[in-house]
């Protein structure tokens, strides 16, 4: 009898078990992705009210500056104010604050590791020759975009560069890195 009943149960289990799965949509399963260079918390302990980081981006033979600069820090989130600069140090733009989440600003170092690669190299910039973690990243369009990213820089890449067709279209490298020294932020 026991073992009449626990037959049945299994069989009217499996049953159960094949409606549920049945009526489940289908598991998509996810990428494995590469680590990022930098934790949340690292980007946190770094960018606190007052730091800031300027870059020089050079597209299309055309040399731009840009600065992002922590306005405001909670542990969750930062605002930061984004000011872009003709390469005269005009401005080009009205500036602009977001607030970003630490774990949104780690994650955009985060790529498909089917489809990136990760190395250690030294990053070159006005900054130096840092040690870091270079990423090569194709592109839709057949290009790639290549980003070092400095163990002592936590935050955006110190250098990265879109290459297509063979040739550099753009790049950018930090120009500073920390809490700008007085009137530092009036002109690039």
């Amino acid at each position: 009898m026991r073992r009449a009943l626990l037959a049945l149960i299994v069989l009217l289990c499996g049953h159960l078990a094949g409606v549920v799965l049945a009526d489940s949509p289908p598991i998509t399963p996810v990428p494995a992705m590469l680590p990022t260079p930098y934790s949340a918390e690292q980007i946190r302990e770094a960018w606190q009210p007052g730091f800031s980081v300027e870059m020089r981006t050079t597209h299309a033979g055309v040399e731009t500056r840009s600065r992002l600069t922590v306005v405001s820090a909670t542990p969750e989130a930062g605002v930061i104010r984004s000011e872009s600069f003709a390469a005269n140090g005009e401005a080009s733009e009205p500036p602009r604050e977001s607030t970003a989440q630490w774990s949104e600003l780690r994650d955009h170092a985060l790529f498909e590791a089917a489809k990136a690669t990760r190395e250690r190299a030294e990053c070159r910039s006005r900054l130096g020759a840092l040690s870091g973690w270079r990423y090569v990243v194709p592109q839709a369009s057949g290009g790639t975009l290549t980003m070092c990213f400095a163990d002592a820089t936590p935050g955006p890449p110190v250098e990265f560069e879109t290459v297509r067709d063979g040739k550099v279209s753009s790049r950018t490298e930090h120009m500073s890195y920390g809490r700008p020294a007085s009137g530092a932020e009036e002109k690039l």
